[in-house]
């Protein structure tokens, strides 16, 4: 009996192949977004020694700080595909437009994301906060609008350099950057050796401080590496740099829309946890903080994944974009296990690490152990999401993820928090629901996107 395709593929040396080649692009970015995050992650542990209040107002103030923010990951998630696409073929001329036009789109994130943070900063008395948290994460916020400029330039040039495959350089980037966040925050926050002890502002202060310092270094590579002589020498003109960014935020706005829905669902969340209590409110950071570690570990094979089709849409070929989508997820989901076992088996365990308050601990052992219940579908959906951001599918997406968390997700969570008194498990069955759905959805159209691809 003849053995189907599917199952060939499964079994045989393909997947395989793909999934190796996809394994060694990602695992550096993995690496580099890890790096990214434990900047937030050791910024977390410091601050818990400070207190539930402090850690409470760093959660808040982040959720605002990361609304401001979503319109610039959203755009310039966009980068890579086309970046990709044209360096396989050595296009000089499309990488010069391309990189023209990655900076001009940066400059009017700039602009647009510091203004939107500045008027959550003049209205943060809306989210009717406890006073001292509001103190706090006001006080933040006032600090890291100024280090904007450098984030969003960053954010631009990582994504150039990864999808040149200098995946390893901005991965030993971020580890510098890394060490001197974590550096600066342990001097800063507590006021070590007689400098300010400057609690959470140290972090909104040093966040700047390092980022600048990473933008330097790919600033630099970007213009004396050899290898990208052939960009460099090319021209290009204003007109085509102008609607390559009209490009960007035709397919970046709606691409921010859905990590805009996403994210504005958490940070809801995050919002009524803290009309509850604040240390309902403590207990859902250390979660949050948790699984945005295992979040941004999915994100580098995610950005493999959109180098990986970028590749093939060089090539113009279905079966390598199939290939590449298959890879990406099954990557995803095997890596995602690890974390899964461990917020099942160990959630006490690892709460214990950020706090020793007993009421804080318990609460978020729940949240932990929840958390632990969706990682794989966390992986699916986001793993699926950004290959069909390389194939300029915007829209729908994101009415798929207005409908799993604004429609069901965030009004079961609500009922069941508020109504129900789950308090934070409420908010959090809510997520899970959203996301399970999100991940049936986003990997059924990429295969069927897939199939309907002219090229062969």
């Amino acid at each position: 009996m003849p053995i189907h395709p599917l199952r060939r593929f499964f079994r045989g040396p393909i997947l395989r192949t793909e999934l190796s080649k996809t394994f060694w692009l990602a695992l550096p970015l993995m690496l580099g977004e890890l790096s990214s995050m434990g900047m937030g992650l050791a910024g977390t542990l410091m601050i818990g020694h400070l207190g539930e209040t402090a850690l409470a107002a760093s959660g808040v103030a982040g959720v605002v700080f990361v609304m401001s923010m979503l319109l610039v990951w959203g755009s310039i998630r966009m980068v890579p595909t086309p970046v990709a696409e044209a360096h396989e073929l050595r296009d000089g001329e499309k990488v010069r437009t391309l990189l023209g036009a990655g900076l001009l789109l940066g400059l009017i994130l700039i602009i647009v994301c510091a203004s939107l943070l500045w008027i959550g900063v003049q209205y943060f008395d809306l989210l009717r906060q406890d006073p001292e948290v509001s103190r706090l994460a006001v006080g933040y916020l006032k600090i890291i609008i100024y280090s904007m400029p450098v984030l969003i330039l960053f954010a631009v040039l990582v994504n150039f350099m990864d999808a040149f495959t200098y995946v390893r350089l901005t991965m030993f980037v971020s580890f510098f950057g890394l060490a001197l966040d974590v550096t600066l925050n342990w001097l800063f926050i507590f006021g070590q050796f007689g400098l300010p002890r400057l609690g959470i502002n140290a972090i909104a202060m040093n966040t700047g401080i390092s980022h600048a310092a990473m933008t330097l270094v790919l600033a630099w590579v970007l213009w004396r590496k050899g290898e990208l002589q052939y960009f460099r020498a090319a021209r290009t003109t204003a007109t085509a740099v102008w609607q390559q960014t009209r490009r960007f935020i035709r397919y970046g706005v709606p691409s921010a829309l859905q990590i805009m829905v996403e994210f504005a669902a958490f940070g809801a969340g995050t919002i009524i946890i803290g009309q509850i209590s604040k240390t309902e409110q403590a207990a859902h950071q250390i979660a949050i903080n948790l699984i945005s570690v295992t979040y941004v570990t999915i994100m580098g094979v995610s950005t493999a994944g959109m180098i990986r089709i970028g590749q093939a849409l060089a090539y113009k070929s279905r079966v390598r974009i199939w290939m590449a989508g298959v890879a990406t997820m099954v990557l995803a989901m095997l890596i995602m296990t690890a974390p899964t076992l461990a917020f099942l088996v160990f959630p006490r365990s690892i709460v214990w690490l950020y706090i020793d308050d007993p009421k804080v601990i318990g609460i978020a052992t729940t949240l932990v152990f929840f958390a632990g219940l969706f990682q794989l579908a966390d992986a699916a959906q986001a793993s699926s999401i950004s290959l069909l951001r390389a194939l300029n599918d915007v829209l729908v997406p994101s009415a798929i993820s207005f409908v799993a968390f604004w429609l069901i997700g965030l009004p079961l969570g609500y009922w069941l928090a508020v109504d129900q008194g789950w308090n934070a498990k409420g908010i959090w069955m809510g997520y899970l629901v959203a996301l399970a759905l999100q991940a049936v959805m986003f990997v059924s159209r990429f295969f069927v996107l897939v199939r309907r691809q002219t090229t062969e």
